[in-house]
């Protein structure tokens, strides 16, 4: 072995050393904690965590693009709260809000939003409240968009500032930017390019070729089921990804007017795609 390979060996070493840290790091230590000390890989405000991407949700402008989107963390004044519904998030934070200004518990009620004239906090169990601390009920009948600005204005209401609050979302490659898109499949298809040549023994031109028909074939298929995932490129969740893999198998087997050969083909390259998800 000559002297530069040594030397790309060291090299290709010290970033998989790294890399390990960083995941020994990620296992200890909530993912909105990393990003607070600059731990955490970001780009375009999405955070990676593994295979799987959040968004920094800033909570000082209202946001009309969140559609299919669930909360992950949120930290306010030191606190972190993880929560994937939005109900339980709001509830959460509710109590939280309430229990370090005890003073808001006597008038919560008379709480309101301008952009709805449903009572929000009630003494009463009604349909759709879910119950908080306090012998108080909190209206959780909202849409993604309007749990997110509920959430704002029950921030507002208790004067927190905003700007410090850290909030981290999680969004369906739908309800992403086009932006983000694009930089998350470019970086998906040079690892899957390399994994399909190296795994399978396919040249660069067949792998190119594979990722082609994917983009051809078996994107339209999927988004004829699901309009939050619409692009086998762009998963982050393997178990969201398995149960899609699964319903386009159902259509390539029932519905696909095609022969045995190319089902077998289509089928085939599901396989690689889940197996490229498993690394």
């Amino acid at each position: 072995m000559g002297t530069q390979d040594m030397k790309k060996d060291d090299k290709n070493s010290n970033k998989n050393n790294q890399f390990d840290l960083l995941e020994d790091i990620a296992s200890q230590e909530l993912l909105i904690e990393l990003l607070n000390a600059k731990k955490a890989e970001v780009f375009e405000n999405v955070v990676f965590s593994g295979k799987r991407r959040y968004y920094i949700e800033d909570l000082t402008e209202r946001d009309y693009a969140l559609e299919n989107t669930t909360p992950y963390q949120i930290e306010i004044l030191g606190n972190v709260i993880e929560e994937n519904s939005w109900g339980l998030l709001l509830c959460k934070v509710s109590n939280l809000l309430l229990r370090l200004y005890p003073e808001y518990i006597e008038t919560i009620t008379s709480f309101r939003c301008q952009w709805t004239k449903s009572v929000i906090f009630s003494t009463e169990q009604k349909t759709n409240y879910k119950p908080i601390d306090y012998n108080l009920f909190l209206n959780c009948n909202h849409t993604a968009l309007h749990s997110c600005w509920l959430l704002q204005d029950i921030l507002d209401y208790f004067q927190i500032d905003k700007a410090g609050v850290r909030f981290l979302i999680h969004r369906p490659c739908s309800a992403e930017p086009e932006k983000v898109k694009g930089y998350i499949e470019k970086r998906f298809k040079n690892g899957f390019l390399d994994f399909i040549c190296s795994k399978y023994n396919k040249s660069k031109e067949n792998a190119k070729k594979i990722i082609s028909n994917i983009e051809k074939y078996l994107n339209p298929m999927l988004r004829k089921i699901s309009k939050s995932y619409t692009n086998f490129f762009l998963f982050d969740d393997n178990p969201t990804l398995y149960n899609y893999v699964k319903k386009v198998r159902e259509l390539i087997v029932y519905k696909l007017n095609a022969d045995e050969k190319t089902k077998r083909v289509l089928n085939l390259y599901l396989d690689y795609i889940v197996a490229y998800y498993k690394i």
